[in-house]
């Protein structure tokens, strides 16, 4: 591939993560929803935060960044939407051609670890991931008067068991605080 064909093709992949809307928060009528871009910011942000030293950070800064980068050929399915195989297949199919078209190889390496969970830095990011939601649901929640945060929260609770006690117990204070706490304490 041409150097000319990888930029535009980058070009066309940032714009499509910047203009598609997560749907979870579109369908809960959530004014200005934040892109999957944004979701991926947020997300890198939070593991810069919170990831801990004994994991490797840049690998978790990767996984962040490539987790949701399928969607921006297949789309942000709902859970239970499809049946789960044909969405891994989908979205396998969408990295390995994202990752030939930005001629990104690792790309489908890093996506194939944060599905499979098979390290500590790709359950740390999933379980983050998670994390995530909960933080964007408190901040539509108390600026747009939708109640979301219990929702995500117990979603959250339970993706917390794949993490050392440490880690654990860090998220569930972040979980309460983001669930009792009230907006400008």
């Amino acid at each position: 591939m041409d150097y000319t064909q990888k930029i535009l093709n980058l070009a066309d992949l940032l714009g499509t993560m910047k203009n598609l809307r997560r749907r979870g928060w579109v369908l809960r009528n959530v004014k200005n929803s934040e892109s999957d871009a944004d979701h991926s910011y947020s997300l890198t942000l939070l593991v810069l935060l919170f990831t801990p030293s004994y994991l490797d950070l840049l690998k978790c800064l990767k996984l962040a960044i490539v987790h949701d980068i399928p969607e921006a050929i297949c789309g942000d399915f709902m859970p239970g939407e499809i049946a789960a195989d044909d969405k891994d297949k989908r979205e396998k199919e969408a990295v390995l051609q994202i990752a030939k078209n930005i001629d990104y190889p690792e790309l489908s390496e890093l996506f194939d670890e944060y599905q499979s969970e098979n390290t500590e830095e790709a359950k740390f990011v999933k379980a983050l991931d998670r994390l995530d939601n909960v933080f964007t649901a408190r901040y539509y929640q108390d600026r747009q008067n939708i109640a979301l945060i219990e929702e995500f929260a117990n979603g959250t609770h339970k993706r917390l068991q794949n993490l050392d006690e440490k880690v654990k117990h860090n998220f569930s204070e972040i979980l309460k605080i983001l669930t009792e706490g009230k907006n400008n304490e």
